[in-house]
């Protein structure tokens, strides 16, 4: 997924600002379209009718508090090899 992907994620729309893959795991940073909230999500997929969903997400209404949990989640992921 690269940023600035406009996907649907459980009727969400949604903007890709950062991503990062390692071996088969990812973590991404994404805005939801109807109320600007952040949300930092692990091992996001796309689905068999080209929808995504992920492991988990976090919620964010602040940009630094997304970008500072995108930062530890990356740094946290980057620890584990496949």
């Amino acid at each position: 997924m690269k940023p600035g992907l406009e996907f649907e994620n459980s009727g969400m729309k949604l903007l890709c600002l950062a991503f990062y893959t390692l071996g088969k795991r990812n973590v991404g940073l994404f805005q939801r379209e109807s109320d600007g909230m952040y949300i930092t999500a692990r091992n996001t997929s796309m689905e068999a009718d080209g929808s995504y969903s992920w492991a988990w997400g976090h919620y964010f209404k602040e940009w630094e508090e997304a970008e500072r949990d995108y930062r530890n989640r990356l740094e946290e992921m980057c620890q584990y090899t496949d």
